[in-house]
């Protein structure tokens, strides 16, 4: 879950004021922004990338078929029945 906490805070009419540093401080270091109405939560101020990367894992996760095989591929690392990095970079001849 995300943790609202470990993000800046800005309220609505100092979003008003400062858009354009919050907008850098998004894009440059790559910061969730949580904005914030008469003290409440209301929104997340976050990059474009940032934003389809998450749109993507939703849609990945949202595959039946896709969370079966990582769940089963996670059991399989428990076991240690899984390869380790180096194998793989090695057969695909990155090592």
């Amino acid at each position: 879950m995300l943790d609202l906490l470990q993000n800046p805070f800005v309220g609505v009419h100092e979003l008003r004021k400062e858009l354009p540093q919050l907008l850098k401080r998004v894009h440059e270091e790559g910061a969730d922004v949580v904005v914030t109405q008469q003290g409440k939560p209301v929104a997340i101020l976050l990059s474009v990338e940032r934003y389809l990367e998450m749109r993507e894992a939703i849609r990945d996760f949202s595959d039946p078929q896709y969370a079966q095989e990582l769940i089963a591929a996670r059991r399989e690392i428990d076991e240690g029945k899984g390869i380790t990095a180096e194998e793989v970079y090695r057969e695909a001849g990155l090592s």
